[in-house]
């Protein structure tokens, strides 16, 4: 297969195929797999900051085996229990109602349980495209930036984290030794905002110059900071950070084809029922629908309509959203 051709910071090439890795999971016990309710998650999500509270990583390692048997698939887990649990334990942390030791011993919990579910999610074949994602001098926050981190190397980018508080002229030299296509800077103080503009600076100065996606606390507090920061793009969350940074590097107009859609479409269709144990007849009751219909989405050959794709959410116990955006995330 020959290389895709690449010129700088942009994605020329045909779209890789997906990969594929076989999802496989065990049922706990008081979970059924493949039947959420609604609460699900939320229970989870509870469950897993009382375990954080408690400092019991055996019990942190159960939550997340009782979410991924419950059928809660790994991204889920991973951005809408961990992430939100942590920031709650730094509020808690501000309030005074959790000590350091405590905030310590949590934040290490949950980098061990991010590190494990980013083992669980299907990494794409290779961009041919590098990533640099750090925190600002001065900024010893790194939670936020190792998501974006994970997240990147899941959609195929060759990712260096360099972790926190990272001198300005260190980094920049960094950037520009590996030839990174982006950067990703994190700000979490509104203090430490005149710092990532002069990182961005820096960064834009280089020949040639990276595209720069800003985020963290700062400019979510302060959406005002993107209208002068610099930078190509701002992220709020790292599942945008991805999107984000395809668009910068010019690689969504390359995969925008109505074909490309339905082979995504189908492979998450596909994903999604055998995580949740379907047959195709199964699926095709469950929505409704023919499974001769089924397995031609699932090949990508088969047009549909808004109100199948609503069938078939329905039928995988998904929002529409998250059929779109793909069992890959």
């Amino acid at each position: 297969m020959q290389a895709p051709a690449l010129t700088r910071g942009v994605y020329t090439a045909e779209r890789h195929k997906l990969a594929h890795k076989p999802n496989i999971w065990y049922p706990a016990e008081g979970y059924e797999r493949g039947h959420m309710s609604p609460d699900t998650v939320a229970k989870i999500r509870q469950e897993y900051l009382e375990a954080l509270l408690e400092g019991s990583s055996e019990r942190a390692v159960r939550v997340i085996d009782q979410g991924l048997a419950a059928g809660v698939i790994p991204s889920k887990l991973y951005l809408e229990v961990l992430m939100p649990v942590q920031v709650e334990l730094g509020a808690r942390w501000h309030r005074g109602e959790v000590t350091i030791p405590q905030e310590h011993i949590a934040t290490q919990i949950t980098l061990r349980q991010m590190a494990r579910l980013r083992g669980l999610l299907k990494t794409r074949l290779k961009l041919g495209l590098r990533a640099v994602v750090s925190s600002v001098e001065g900024d010893q926050h790194f939670i936020g930036a190792q998501a974006v981190a994970d997240f990147l190397m899941v959609d195929g980018w060759e990712v260096d984290f360099l972790g926190a508080d990272i001198p300005t002229d260190h980094m920049v030299m960094f950037a520009k030794a590996r030839e990174a296509h982006l950067v990703c800077v994190s700000v979490a103080l509104n203090s430490l905002v005149p710092t990532a503009q002069k990182l961005i600076a820096e960064l834009k100065r280089l020949s040639p110059a990276p595209k720069v996606i800003l985020g963290g606390a700062a400019l979510i507090a302060n959406p005002a900071i993107a209208a002068t920061s610099g930078a190509d793009a701002h992220s709020m969350d790292p599942q945008e950070a991805v999107t984000k940074a395809r668009q910068v590097c010019g690689m969504l107009d390359a995969e925008n084809s109505l074909g490309l859609y339905l082979r995504k479409l189908g492979h998450s269709v596909h994903e999604y029922r055998k995580l949740r144990g379907f047959s195709q007849q199964e699926l095709a009751n469950s929505s409704d629908l023919d499974r001769a219909y089924i397995s031609a989405v699932e090949h990508g050959k088969q047009n549909i309509s808004i109100g199948a794709i609503s069938k078939l959410a329905k039928a995988l116990n998904l929002s529409i959203e998250e059929l779109l955006i793909g069992a890959d995330y």
